[in-house]
């Protein structure tokens, strides 16, 4: 991007291609094939833009926008299907099993449900803002804070975040 900022999110498709969120507006999806190159192939040109994208059980494309909506895209079009929400930040994880959305906002971390399209806050800490959010094999919900980048926390079945590490600002401390 003329910002110099690459790519921010990616998702693996069921073919092994990619999707790739850049650009100037960091709002364009390219979909790149399984042995890498170059940008080739424009899926989408968004208006807003796109910090983190997961695909759902059933194939839709989710894209969080660093403070606007919940986007739920066509993967093949990059159509938008849906927008959802307002002030979702940057963290998003898909619960494979559930179907539920996690996803970071301006107020923690919420659910989102697909099926109601309804969001209902699940972190207990309000203040906490998060850069990534992953789901680990037994449903634990994990995340990296944000600004600072500094954190790792572990979320209990409450929502309440419990620090597991945290970093040092020297980078070869890890």
């Amino acid at each position: 991007s003329h910002a110099r900022i690459g790519p921010l999110a990616l998702a693996e498709l069921e073919t092994g291609e990619f999707l790739v969120s850049g650009g100037s507006n960091r709002g364009q999806i390219f979909r790149f094939p399984a042995s890498g190159g170059n940008a080739g192939q424009l899926v989408a040109a968004l208006d807003e833009p796109v910090f983190n994208m997961a695909l759902d059980r059933e194939g839709w494309l989710w894209a969080t926008t660093g403070g606007g909506a919940l986007l739920q895209l066509d993967p093949a079009s990059g159509q938008i299907a849906g927008r959802f929400g307002t002030g979702i930040t940057m963290g998003l994880a898909v619960d494979s099993d559930t179907g539920r959305i996690f996803v970071g906002t301006q107020n923690g971390v919420e659910i989102f449900e697909p099926a109601t399209g309804s969001l209902t806050r699940f972190s207990r800490d309000l203040n906490l803002r998060i850069s990534s959010l992953a789901l680990d094999h037994r449903g634990r919900l994990w995340a990296v804070t944000w600004p600072d980048r500094r954190q790792l926390v572990r979320f209990t079945d409450h929502g309440r975040a419990e620090l597991i590490l945290e970093f040092d600002s020297d980078i070869d401390s890890l």
